[in-house]
This record gives C-alpha cells, structure tokens and sequence, in this order.
C-alpha cells in the first residue's frame, strides 16, 4: 500500500477531488472564475482557493496555446512530479499539437483513472474515464506544494 499523500496540514488529495466534484456541470466560460463559467485554470485557480492552497491567478492567457506560457503558470505555482506518479488530486497538463493548452484533475472512480476539467467542447465541468486521447496528449503533472495553511 502506497504512502499517504499529505498536501497540506488540512488538505489530502480526496478533499482537492471532493471540492473539484463540487464544479461539476457548471457552464465553460473562458477565464472564467465562478459558478457562472468556468475555464480549465480557473477550475484549478478556484479548487486551490477554497483549500487556501494558493491564490495565484492569472487571466492573461489566449485561448490557443502559444508558447510554453500555459504551463509556467504551473510550474511556478506547483511542484512538477513525473507523469507517472501522478494520483487523484493532481493536475495534468496536456497539449494539443506543439504547445501546452489545457489542464484538468486527475480522479478516480471503481479503481479507473478519470479526468475532471472544464470542457470547451462539452460547454461544462465534467469527469470523463482518462481513456481514448487524454493519456496521448498529456505532457506534464503537478501536485499542489504544502500550504503551510
């Protein structure tokens, strides 16, 4: 059995998945921030708010990836573990084509891996198996740093 995982004093990766759950079915809205639309970074922006695990935001970002600027954002405000350890809780970051452009939590349900994220397509917050193009189009995973709080 693996070593429990601890994010911060208060915060385990079941409570990042039970509060990133709470956003389900809530509308896709480009850097959106609250319950009226939400994008994928604002669903990790306000996951990590309500478990004061960082208020880091940003919204100057484009809706087509450019550059490597989609994952700094990640890897400054997040410790970058391999892919590979990755668990539910954590954030994964996947690219399109050439560039880093969307992210969601990785989850579990009856022992399977699932993604949770703000869907464009699908117009909402949904948690999908991480199956058929997800595990192609990942390229990095973060884990939120201890908080301290």
């Amino acid at each position: 059995m693996p070593a429990e995982i601890i994010i911060s004093e208060a915060v385990t990766p079941e409570a990042v998945v039970t509060e990133a759950r709470g956003w389900l079915g809530v509308p896709w809205r480009h850097q959106g921030r609250t319950r009226s639309g939400i994008d994928c970074v604002g669903l990790v922006v306000c996951v990590a708010r309500a478990l004061h695990l960082s208020d880091y935001d940003s919204t100057g970002y484009s809706r087509r990836a450019q550059g490597q600027g989609f994952v700094e954002h990640f890897r400054g405000n997040m410790d970058g573990i391999a892919i590979l350890e990755a668990r539910p809780g954590d954030v994964i970051v996947f690219a399109d084509q050439a560039y880093p452009c969307h992210c969601g939590f990785l989850t579990e349900r009856l022992g399977h891996p699932h993604l949770l994220h703000a869907h464009a397509t699908r117009r909402q917050v949904i948690e999908e198996p991480y199956a058929g193009e997800w595990p192609e189009k990942i390229k990095f995973a973060f884990r939120f740093r201890h908080s301290g709080s």
